[in-house]
């Protein structure tokens, strides 16, 4: 073999091989990228289809007739040596007496198959045959059988040269997937699949080190190389998971709005999420979180040590140092919060305030509970169904809302009861920093907060199915952290066995600390005022309660403060809005009055108002 094919990527590599023992190939993946081959004497790689690269591996290893054929514009000779496959494709057609692609393709494989002269044929497009998988049509079942019964019967032909070597008259497919063809035809050991991946870094950085040269502001490689070299492999690094073909789109998107090569990151992001303007690189982010603790801690009472841990992190990610001490991929999301503790204590309340804060809008937060997630089959709702499944066009929940608002906060309220499946979906998205729906479109989560939210280490289910608390309110906070830290800990490793999900939330969780007494009066003197707030503003009629009421309602609050902030809500519904509500609706009070004491009845409270 030549050298030329040894520099080829390792799928081409596998193709070469398989044309000496496999008389049809399968090929499915990355099938519309661009493949970069070095070819002498010329000492820059070209940058050529998969279809153009196939005909350089066929016609290295001997074969001078290729066709090509596709459903939209049938059979044509790619590769031929004295008309010999211009004749193959028109006796094919005369022998079919038709020009469709299906009305000849049986025809076709059989020439192509039967030629005593090295021949192959390329059928690109080939799940495009089968809409759905339907192989029931006439003309494609027969196609198929065909090709089934000539890669049973293939003969081997002799390859001119002085090493006289035999090689089959190859059928490859390009298929999206590998079910698009019937199982009965791909299956055994004749037919080979043969999957073209994702470019690695390797590949990226051969194709940035050329397209790099031309982007505005760029070091001369000549005079800087080790500069150059720098800008590169920055540029390929920041391309992780991304086609060689969408690299050099981002290439000419760079030059098209005068990116400099060293701000060769925002193109990327713009590629990614099609929006230029990046909240990340807002000059006010950083006076907001700075400001931040004393801003959330207005909003949510009673937890220092959780806002001030999740603070530090907001300024990691401002600052661009999300896993800053790795080399893994930079297209992970901006920043990864796990909030645990006990129900109602604000987790939820602190993530849409981090929302505001970072996006400065309240609608740049979405929630999913993913006690709905709790099925195998609930994957579909996230990322929508497979092809072939009912709403498969349609997307996912998650995807959809991610593509539609990049930047925002994703919230995954108690994330324990989502089925293990899904926690893997978690895992590429933390990971890779993206995800790819039901339709087949990538959906990228690098501009995004992501905040998990459990409750677990807090209540344990004993040998009689009961649930006991692990830690009581009142429990010292390091003891209450320590606690919660272990059981989720416990939970990931040792019951769903998940790991490498704990390791990548890593030391970004962040424990709750229970609602104290201060913390619930402080709790019911707010409730007590939007109460009083939101009379005001539908009947017009002032409110104020007296100072004994709301005592009142503290204590009646501090009795339910295993269930948080809720029990103090619910405490202020019952006691004094239903109450209030009913006086005020069967009898006029005036333009001001004053809730002076709620007395208890077997009908429920009633307030004294004067």
């Amino acid at each position: 073999m030549t050298s030329a094919v040894e520099e080829l990527p390792d799928w081409l590599r596998e193709v070469d091989v398989a044309l000496a023992a496999n008389p049809q190939l399968l090929l499915t993946g990355n099938l519309r990228d661009i493949v970069l081959l070095t070819l002498p004497p010329a000492p820059v790689p070209r940058m050529v289809s998969v279809v153009d690269a196939l005909l350089h591996v066929l016609r290295t290893a001997g074969h001078t007739r290729v066709v090509v054929a596709d459903p939209v514009d049938g059979a044509h000779p790619a590769l031929d040596v004295n008309d010999g496959a211009a004749t193959l494709i028109g006796n094919a057609r005369a022998a079919a007496h038709g020009e469709d692609l299906l009305d000849y393709l049986p025809e076709l494989l059989k020439a192509v198959v039967d030629a005593t002269q090295p021949c192959c044929l390329i059928i690109d497009g080939a799940s495009r045959l089968a809409p759905n998988n339907d192989f029931s049509d006439g003309a494609l079942h027969r196609a198929l059988i065909t090709a089934h019964k000539l890669m049973v019967t293939a003969p081997r032909v002799k390859v001119p040269g002085p090493h006289r070597t035999t090689l089959y008259n190859t059928v490859i497919w390009l298929l999206d997937r590998e079910s698009d063809l019937p199982h009965w035809l791909i299956g055994g050991e004749l037919a080979r699949v043969v999957s073209v991946p994702t470019p690695g870094l390797g590949e990226r950085l051969r194709l940035t080190r050329i397209l790099a040269s031309s982007l505005p502001e760029i070091p001369d490689p000549a005079t800087d190389p080790a500069e150059y070299d720098a800008v590169a492999a920055r540029y390929a690094a920041q391309t992780s998971g991304l086609s060689l073909r969408s690299i050099r789109e981002i290439n000419r998107l760079a030059i098209d709005r005068r990116i400099k090569a060293s701000d060769i990151h925002d193109a990327i992001r713009t590629f990614r999420v099609g929006i230029p303007d990046n909240p990340w690189q807002d000059p006010g982010l950083r006076d907001r979180i700075r400001q931040g603790p004393a801003l959330l801690t207005e909003k949510v009472l009673g937890q220092p040590a959780a806002i001030r841990k999740s603070v530090d992190i907001l300024i990691r990610s401002a600052m661009g140092l999300s896993g800053a001490q790795t080399t893994s991929s930079a297209n992970r999301p901006q920043g990864v919060l796990f909030f645990a503790g006990p129900t109602g204590v604000g987790k939820t309340e602190l993530a849409k305030s981090i929302a505001e804060l970072v996006f400065g809008r309240t609608d740049a937060f979405v929630r999913f509970d993913m006690s709905e997630f709790a099925a195998e089959h609930a994957e579909a709702r996230l990322i929508g169904a497979p092809p072939g499944y009912s709403g498969h066009n349609t997307g996912g929940e998650l995807t959809n809302a991610i593509r539609q608002k990049p930047f925002q906060l994703v919230l995954f309220d108690e994330i324990e009861k989502a089925h293990p499946r899904i926690l893997d979906k978690f895992l590429q998205i933390l990971e890779d920093g993206r995800l790819t729906d039901g339709t087949g479109a990538t959906v990228f989560f690098s501009e995004t907060l992501l905040v998990f939210t459990s409750n677990l280490g807090v209540y344990r289910v004993d040998e009689h199915g009961e649930r006991v608390p692990v830690v009581a309110r009142g429990t010292a906070y390091p003891q209450v952290e320590q606690t919660i830290r272990a059981a989720v800990g416990d939970h990931f490793t040792k019951e769903i066995g998940r790991p490498e999900l704990l390791n990548r939330i890593g030391e970004n969780i962040v424990v709750f600390d229970f609602i104290s007494d201060d913390s619930a009066r402080e709790l019911v003197g707010a409730f007590v005022d939007n109460v009083c707030g939101r009379v005001l503003t539908v009947t017009g009629t002032k409110v104020e309660v007296s100072k004994p009421v709301r005592d009142r309602l503290w204590e009646f609050a501090c009795a339910k403060l295993d269930f948080g902030g809720r029990a103090v809500a619910s405490t202020v519904e019952s006691l004094l809005v239903n109450p209030l509500a009913r006086a005020l609706f069967e009898t006029e009070h005036g333009d001001s009055v004053v809730v002076t004491d709620i007395i208890e009845t077997h009908d429920g409270a009633q307030v004294m108002l004067a």
